[in-house]
């Protein structure tokens, strides 16, 4: 049995904000020479990525409704090897639990008649990846973030299934104490640390742009308030209980023999307008014999050469509209490679670059692709990704009819068709989440394939060039 530290770390209270939290606790265990890799408990995107400009790692996505007990095991393995110390992030299922219960979110937008559907999960819908799950697969540590303001003394949260408690938001060192003598006589389990409540620093957390990275000095900061009441001997010292199961394969034989492998040439956009990608996703078509490639439709005037499959992520193309309209050499690129007869697969703002427009919040529309006969729109409102499957209601090259897929709804692009379009899944309340024109499909639906590695056979099986397939009726 390998050394393999590794803790799990999450919120057991539904309006709680454990995100200044963690990055404090990544950044004191940085600057004491810990290098880390998160892994998120959701194969979901987060505004801002605080892990990556601390560790420089890119954080990784587990995903319990997406995965099995196995390919999650593979997933972490693959990485968390890499670092002295993996951390699986997330809020624990009793806080999303109380939160479903309180909230009763409708997400379809102010005007309805706009075609769409964009709904909230229901009290039967899927709650999607449990931090809980993983970390009973991944034999966890578990650290619960507390935060001390949202509790009451006359009546607390039910006692967390934690190892740990990290206490967030103290007004000062004896509100630490009180705390700290309380929960650990109430609930038996032992505090290791915590964090004042620190308001400018939050406040300028959350008034980071969405997609952008916090300044190093930000994370500094907040590693300095946590050292005032924790410390990183301890975490460690419950980070490295566990060592690693020998049976614990980041990949079988027999998982290498049969899993697809294509030759396929891939040009995946990044930059500034497109940039949410599944690290995952990308490293298992490397790892299958597919050449990924990446190119920039803001400044990139043709495709790299070859290219089999266009790849356009998530990302904000509504505020980078102008541009990406006036590089009109890409525009003509991608609307060739389509009507050779090749393929495009897009996701979220991906799928909104590919219709004919993309109306603003103030309603102006800028010409884009024209691959898909749609307007995309953002959402007026705030909808968080709601977990979704879908059943292929048509043929495509991602898989046959009856093929399920799972992910996370993307509900900050509502979609108005303008012309013939395929509809892809059977779902009616999933009408507008996965489209299709020729060999171009676009979804509102964030799929990690490399959670679903059978899937990955629609990326890397060669597809004949041939506009007749994929027609919509």
């Amino acid at each position: 049995m390998s050394i393999l530290p590794r803790l799990a770390v999450g919120a057991i209270q539904p309006d709680a904000d454990p995100q200044p939290m963690v990055w404090a606790l990544l950044n004191a265990l940085e600057q004491d020479g810990v290098r880390t890799q998160t892994f998120l408990s959701r194969a979901c995107f987060k505004p801002c990525d605080g892990a990556a400009a601390i560790s420089s790692n890119t954080p990784r996505h587990l995903d319990s409704w997406l995965m099995t007990a196995d390919v999650a095991r593979q997933a972490f393995l693959r990485t968390a090897t890499t670092a002295d110390l993996a951390i699986v992030e997330g809020r624990y299922d009793q806080a999303i639990l109380s939160n479903d219960r309180m909230r009763g979110v409708n997400g379809k937008g102010v005007d309805d008649s706009v075609a769409q559907s964009a709904s909230s999960p229901s009290a039967s819908a899927p709650l999607g990846g449990s931090l809980d799950t993983l970390g009973e697969w991944l034999d966890l540590p578990r650290i619960a973030v507390v935060d001390v303001q949202l509790l009451s003394r006359c009546q607390l949260p039910a006692r967390p299934i934690a190892d740990r408690l990290l206490l967030d938001r103290v007004a000062d060192p004896s509100d630490f104490y009180r705390w700290q003598t309380n929960l650990e006589s109430l609930w038996g389990i032992p505090v290791v640390g915590g964090m004042d409540q620190c308001t400018a620093l939050r406040k300028s957390i959350a008034a980071l742009p969405a997609g952008g990275k916090p300044p190093r000095e930000l994370c500094d900061m907040l590693g300095q308030r946590w050292r005032s009441f924790s410390s990183v001997n301890s975490i460690m010292q419950l980070a490295a209980r566990h060592g690693a199961p020998a049976d614990w394969q980041a990949e079988s034989a027999t998982e290498r023999q049969t899993l697809p492998r294509g030759k396929v040439r891939v040009a995946v956009a990044y930059d500034e307008a497109f940039h949410c990608y599944f690290p995952d996703t990308l490293d298992m078509l490397e790892l299958r014999g597919a050449t990924v490639r990446v190119f920039s439709p803001l400044r990139d005037e043709c495709l790299p050469a070859e290219t089999d499959l266009v790849y356009l992520g998530c990302g904000s193309p509504h505020e980078h509209a102008a541009a990406l309209a006036e590089n009109h050499c890409m525009l003509m690129a991608l609307k060739e490679h389509v009507c050779s007869g090749k393929r495009i697969y897009a996701e979220g703002g991906g799928l909104a670059y590919l219709c004919q427009h993309v109306e603003t919040a103030d309603g102006q529309r800028t010409p884009m692709v024209g691959a898909l006969r749609a307007v995309a729109k953002r959402n007026p409102l705030r909808v968080p990704p709601q977990p979704v499957e879908i059943t292929l209601a048509a043929e495509s090259w991602l898989g046959p009819i009856g093929t399920k897929l799972r992910g996370y709804r993307n509900s900050n692009w509502l979609l108005e068709p303008t012309g013939c379009i395929t509809r892809f899944a059977q779902e009616p309340d999933s009408e507008f989440d996965l489209l299709g024109r020729h060999q171009a499909i676009g979804s509102r639906i964030h799929f990690n394939f490399a959670a679903q590695p059978m899937l990955l056979g629609g990326f890397l099986r060669p597809c004949p060039e041939a506009l007749a397939w994929g027609l919509a009726k």
